[in-house]
């Protein structure tokens, strides 16, 4: 009996715990219908001499009859992020909620004038989505965000499944999200890269990448190099590689590119050796006759590829050390790791006097049906 007894209170004691816990909860909350649903965040910036003023934008959905769903951007200027918030709920009807958001789109003169304020207030945030991809776009971010895109609710929509997908074709890696922001731009030995979209006359394009120096842009770069820079930066990524003689006669080889990195020391001097495996199938070939009875061929059609990747990245890695003098490959995380961390060393200078040498290995795994 008094073990029926006791078992009674406690069941009594835990129904008031929960009861207590859900009602005390959803004195806090608010009708679905009294929220702002965030599809996408934006931020453009206003310098005037020494006046800065931080501009947000919220693309949020508008549920419209018929389950037809729309967006609008909620614009708000203020001198600090925090205060944003204040000038926003001026004009806003709704209460908006982060957690939903798909992406973050940051304008070229926001990340040329640093990102660091933004950083800071977004990690702050508990309820914000760590996996929403961050962009840099040309121009402002309030044109990306207003655009309207047959076919989607939202730009920002859009813009997700865009850089969601690049990683099949042109060898980009998904490590564009937020949560990878906050870990690349003060971690010893890394620098951040976003991709750069622009607006071009068929709608929103990934046109290249942008370099970071810590939490300031330092340049962009064409899709070409893009391309190159993460066949050495990243990997496990995918995409396609042309040898063109002209325009009847070429061949495309889809591959995924692996890299292994060793680094030694001798003196203060530093040698880095990037081994590039690539392995891939033969989708579109007019160039190399009978290349898969061939094994002379299938050898000529290797030792040309190889040769034509190894050039592409050894004249990256030279643009990289004179031009963009930023470790944007992420050597030095490399170097800190085997020989040791926090010696107050400049990465980003030591890797652009360091030698780096690139082999290329290339592997043909299926060349289709044959040649036609």
């Amino acid at each position: 009996m008094k073990n029926n007894k006791k078992k009674y209170i406690i069941t009594i004691l835990t129904c008031i715990t929960i009861a207590i816990f859900f009602s005390s909860g959803l004195k806090q909350k608010q009708p679905i219908e009294q929220l702002n649903i965030i599809s996408a965040i934006g931020e453009d910036i206003d310098i005037k001499g020494d006046i800065v003023k931080y501009i947000t934008l919220f693309s949020v959905y508008l549920f419209e009859p018929q389950e037809k769903i729309e967006s609008r951007v909620i614009n708000s200027t203020a001198t600090t992020f925090g205060q944003t918030r204040q000038t926003r709920q001026l004009i806003d009807d709704k209460e908006s909620i982060l957690g939903s958001e798909k992406v973050v789109v940051e304008s070229e003169e926001s990340v040329l004038y640093g990102i660091r304020n933004m950083i800071d207030i977004l990690f702050r945030n508990p309820y914000l989505n760590d996996t929403a991809y961050i962009v840099v776009c040309k121009d402002k971010a309030s044109n990306m965000l207003e655009m309207n895109i047959k076919g989607y609710p939202s730009s920002g929509d859009f813009i997700e499944g865009l850089i969601k997908n690049s990683k099949y074709y042109n060898f980009f890696s998904d490590n564009y999200k937020v949560i990878d922001l906050f870990f690349a731009v003060d971690s010893e030995g890394r620098n951040l890269v976003l991709p750069y979209l622009e607006i071009k006359n068929k709608g929103i394009e990934i046109t290249g990448m942008v370099l970071f120096k810590k939490d300031k842009m330092v340049t962009k770069i064409s899709i070409d190099d893009s391309k190159t820079m993460n066949m050495i930066k990243e990997n496990n990524v995918r995409g396609i590689i042309t040898i063109q003689k002209n325009a009847k006669e070429y061949i495309n080889y889809y591959a995924t590119s692996k890299r292994k990195i060793s680094c030694t020391k001798k003196d203060d001097k530093y040698k880095f050796t990037i081994n590039i495996d690539l392995k891939g199938d033969i989708i579109e070939n007019s160039l190399y006759k009978n290349l898969q009875g061939s094994p002379e061929k299938d050898d000529e059609f290797k030792r040309d590829m190889a040769k034509k990747i190894k050039k592409e990245c050894d004249d990256f890695i030279t643009k990289m050390k004179s031009q963009y003098k930023v470790d944007c490959l992420d050597l030095g995380q490399v170097a800190a790791a085997k020989y040791g961390r926090q010696k107050g060393v400049d990465w980003n200078s030591i890797i652009c006097n360091s030698e780096i040498e690139v082999n290329v290995k290339v592997n043909v795994q299926k060349t289709g049906r044959g040649d036609f």
